[in-house]
């Protein structure tokens, strides 16, 4: 795996909300931070995901749509891996398609995360 920032850096690491149709099964002994962290070639150890039914939607069809919030020091390339890494992670855990899975991704400045009270 690549080198990732230092743990000071670490207090806003990447943080993932999704969005999942009911309908949308779980792989069978699949972990969804262990297939994003392969995915992405970065280390597991301060990523977060939240998973959320949903119970209807409107519009484009997505079966997953994640919101990917994560530290805006982190390099373009770092961050491309980690929203593709996340996309292909999503699509192998519920057994989609990548073009059911949307991942749209708000970088977050420093100083703008309260984590621990600080």
């Amino acid at each position: 795996m690549k080198h990732k920032p230092s743990i000071e850096y670490c207090l806003a690491m990447p943080m993932a909300n999704c969005i999942v149709k009911s309908e949308c099964q779980e792989s069978s002994g699949s972990n969804l931070i262990e297939l994003w962290a392969q995915e992405s070639d970065t280390s597991p150890a301060h990523m977060t995901v939240n998973i959320i039914a949903s119970r209807e939607q409107h519009g484009s069809p997505y079966s997953v749509m994640a919101n990917l919030q994560m530290p805006s020091l982190w390099s373009d390339a770092d961050i491309s891996s980690l929203q593709l890494g996340l996309a292909k992670a999503l699509a192998q855990h519920y057994q989609l398609d990548l073009s059911d899975v949307q991942v749209i991704t708000t970088l977050v400045n420093s100083g703008l995360v309260v984590e621990a009270g600080k």
